[in-house]
Formats: structure tokens, sequence, C-alpha cells
């Protein structure tokens, strides 16, 4: 029985390279590394942009979307319970939204967290971060012992959610 022989051993003219290499050799070429690690950076520079991009993206979305959820359970629980505030505490590592009912006899809290970085807007004359708001059970703003009414407000109330440098507005229904 004759002993199978190599793949270049068979036709050397498709492989010039391994056909100069003695059968014991075994491995890669440097040509054939570089080649590889050309294409790799290559296929690398095309697609770690896109990706970061799609990371912002998914995170300007949520950030948006939790925000809007903040806004809906805020105006949810002041209809259900006569009154609701909500405080926002902003940090770089994550943004957390807590409503909470304002009628005594109602015990309800709801936290919901955004993407660090995340903005909640009430837009006066001039955006300005929301770090407290009390509302009524008909939506309108109302001063608390924790929350003060902003000024120059106009009716009905607009918000909007800034997020890696973008001011989205955003409806409530």
């Amino acid at each position: 029985m004759e002993a199978e022989k190599w793949p270049w051993e068979i036709c050397p003219r498709l492989f010039k390279i391994k056909a100069a290499m003695r059968p014991d050799q075994k491995g890669f070429t440097l040509v054939e590394l570089m080649v590889v690690i050309a294409m790799l950076a290559i296929i690398a520079a095309i697609a770690v942009p896109n990706w970061v991009e799609e990371v912002q993206q998914e995170n300007r979305n949520e950030a948006i979307d939790n925000s809007r959820s903040a806004i809906q359970q805020l105006y949810i629980t002041a209809l259900s319970s006569g009154g609701a505030s909500l405080s926002a505490s902003y940090s770089s590592s994550l943004t957390t939204y807590t409503i909470s009912a304002t009628a005594s006899n109602v015990s309800s809290t709801h936290t919901i967290r955004a993407p660090g970085g995340t903005t909640l807007n009430l837009n006066t004359s001039t955006a300005s971060a929301v770090s407290c708001l009390a509302i009524d059970s008909k939506g309108f703003p109302i001063a608390t012992s924790g929350c003060s009414i902003p000024s120059s407000l106009s009716y009905p109330l607009s918000w909007s959610v800034s997020y890696a440098g973008q001011n989205v507005p955003i409806s409530v229904q």
C-alpha cells in the first residue's frame, strides 16, 4: 500500500509555495499570515464604526422610550390617585425616574431607569432638565413640599429627551 501523498505533491503547480516546503515543515508562511491580518483589518475598519453607531442608536431609543414611559406613568398615577410627582436622578452611568403618588392615602411608587447621560426636559421658554415635578389629577403642575412649579410654563406641557448631544421632542398619549 502506497503512502498518501500531500496535495502539493500531486499538483505542485497549484501549490507553488507549499511545494517549496519540505514535507516535515508545518504552519503558515509569513505572507499568508500578513494577508489574513490585512483582511481582518479591513473588515474591522468597516464593521466597528457601524457597530458603535448601532449601540448609540439603541441607547438613544432606550432613553426616549424609558423617558416616555416615566411621563406616562406620572400621568396615570396622577389620574388614579389624585396627584403624583416625578423626581429624576441624573448621573453619567444611570438616569433614574421615581414616580410617587402625592395623596397621603395612596401608596404608589414606580422606578424607571434610562441609560446614563439621559436628561428629561420640560420645555418652558428655555428647555430645562426636570429634577422634580408634581402634577394634580388634571395634569397641571402643582407646588409641593419637595417640588416647585417651573417658571414660564406653556400648556399643554411639552417634553423632550436629551441624549448624546441630541434633543428629541416626545409626545405622550
